[in-house]
């Protein structure tokens, strides 16, 4: 749920909240898209057109209106992400028994330059967390992200 639609859960029927929260997000919006052209400006006097380009691109999109709730749905991650949990999708073996991961950061290896995860790792349901640091390697094992579910 979103924080919108928590603080709308609150009120009154005929509250004029409702607006004055929308009104707020076109505000917010509209300080991004100033922050981003300004970035712009910034990188393209430093010599960074990829960047300046970039910039601009997303403070036009920010500007027409592409940043809306129905238009947020994410492709698949690729990799773990810190504040999600996970676990290996076992389709024959029971939730019990299946292990469990709570990402709580990715960094780059500074020697190999691959990522790791660190966060905590439960082996089965009723077994203790452990830190962990899974790779690229584990992701591939099959990793899915359960933190809607309600799951750990």
């Amino acid at each position: 749920m979103s924080a919108r639609d928590k603080i709308l859960s609150t009120l009154r029927p005929g509250s004029v909240i409702p607006g004055l929260l929308d009104t707020y997000r076109t505000e917010v919006l509209a300080e991004v898209a100033t922050w981003l052209v300004k970035k712009a400006r910034e990188f393209r006097a430093e010599g960074q057109t990829v960047q300046s380009d970039t910039a601009s691109i997303l403070a036009s999109k920010v500007e027409r209106g592409a940043v809306r709730p129905d238009n947020l749905r994410m492709l698949p991650a690729d990799f773990f992400e810190p504040g999600r949990t996970y676990t290996v999708n076992e389709p024959f073996a029971a939730p019990e028994i299946r292990p469990h991961f709570q990402c709580v950061a990715v960094a780059i290896h500074p020697t190999t330059g691959k990522r790791r995860a660190f966060g905590f790792e439960q082996r089965t349901a009723n077994a203790p967390w452990t830190s962990a640091s899974l790779r690229d390697e584990e992701w591939a094992d099959g990793w899915v992200d359960v933190t809607e579910a309600g799951a750990v």
